[in-house]
């Protein structure tokens, strides 16, 4: 009886180290075949629309999302209908020696990032490159790929996993702000 319950508990530990260890793995991210660096990039479609109106709502949407607007936003060209820009985020891993399980989530850094916005009559392409990782000197965060590198970690799957879901979710922000944003009316008095 014994040997059995201690069968079925290795057996179940394994299942849930299993489980955990598929939970980090990192996501396959979109790797720009020129430069061979993790880019965002897509041409979205916006029947109907003229560039000047995407263009006005990519501006309106840097202004709405970022919450240092001015910071953000480097270079706005309303003649080339092009933003570019840049900010940053925070990723998070598992507190190093937590006595509890799930360990609670600690701030493991910054990731810093540029994108940039071109419009044309009904469409608009998006950029986003120079992902980093904020350290002394440039850490791209490419590095965080190579799991055979000596100095690997473990938590880097994690953050490729962070990273990827808080590029997803801006795109579609962005997507849908461009798509639905109305023009506010000022109030004649």
């Amino acid at each position: 009886m014994k040997k059995t319950l201690l069968c079925w508990a290795i057996g179940g530990l394994l299942v849930a180290t299993g489980a955990q260890a598929q939970s980090t793995a990192a996501p396959r991210m979109p790797i720009d075949e020129a430069t061979n660096l993790i880019t965002y990039s897509d041409v979205v479609e916006e029947p109907g629309m003229n560039k000047d109106t995407i263009y006005n709502r990519v501006v309106r949407w840097f202004k709405s999302y970022y919450k240092n607007p001015l910071e953000a936003m480097k270079k706005q060209d309303p003649e080339g209908r092009v933003v570019e820009g840049g900010y940053r985020f925070t990723i998070q891993r598992p507190e190093p020696g937590a006595k509890k399980q799930p360990a609670p989530m600690v701030d493991a850094g910054l990731v810093n990032y540029k994108i940039k916005v071109m419009c044309k009559d009904g469409k608009f392409k998006y950029e986003i490159t120079n992902i980093s990782w904020k350290q002394t000197s440039y850490y791209p965060i490419e590095r965080w790929m190579d799991d055979k590198a000596s100095n690997y970690d473990p938590n880097y799957a994690l953050y490729l996993q962070q990273t990827d879901a808080f590029m997803k979710e801006l795109i579609k922000n962005l997507e849908r702000f461009v798509e639905t944003d109305p023009v506010k009316k000022k109030d004649d008095w």
